[in-house]
C-alpha cells in the first residue's frame, strides 16, 4: 500500500509540474511584452491644436512593457521617462495607466516585430494612436 501510494504521490508531482511550467505565447500581454521602438504618435482631440499632430521619435525613443509583478510599462520620449501600468483584457484590447490619465488601447497590428494600438485618454476627446516596431 505504501508503495502505491508513493507511485501515486510520484505521477501526480510530475504531472503537476509539467502542466503547470506552460509558457504563455498566446495572450496580447505575452505578446507585447518587451522593448518596443516608438517610430511616431499621431495624437488628435486635444483642445490646444498646438498638440495635435504627427510627431516621429528616434530610435532611442521607446515604450517597454515589463514582464514583472507590478505589469510596469516604461515610456521614454524625447529623453524624458514616465513609468506607468498596463493591464490585459480579452480580445485585443488593454489599459494604460500614466500620470495624465488612464487610456483604454485597441491593437490594430501585433506581429513579432510591429505593433500599432490606438489608444483613448479617459475622460477626454484625446486619442493616440502609437506605431511601434522592435
Amino acid at each position: 500500500m505504501k508503495r502505491q501510494f508513493t507511485t501515486f504521490c510520484l505521477f501526480l508531482f510530475v504531472a503537476t509540474a509539467m502542466f503547470s511550467c506552460k509558457k504563455d505565447e498566446t495572450s496580447l500581454k505575452a505578446r507585447i511584452i518587451g522593448k518596443w521602438t516608438v517610430n511616431k504618435i499621431e495624437v488628435s482631440g486635444n483642445t490646444n491644436a498646438a498638440l495635435n499632430g504627427t510627431f516621429n521619435y528616434t530610435v532611442n525613443d521607446y515604450m517597454d512593457f515589463k514582464a514583472n509583478d507590478d505589469d510596469q510599462v516604461e515610456l521614454s520620449l524625447n529623453n524624458q521617462r514616465t513609468i506607468g501600468t498596463y493591464t490585459g483584457s480579452l480580445g485585443n484590447d488593454f489599459t494604460m495607466s500614466f500620470p495624465e490619465g488612464i487610456s483604454y488601447c485597441t491593437t490594430s497590428t501585433l506581429t513579432t516585430n510591429q505593433l500599432q494600438f490606438t489608444a483613448k485618454i479617459d475622460k477626454t476627446n484625446i486619442v493616440k494612436v502609437y506605431y511601434l516596431t522592435r
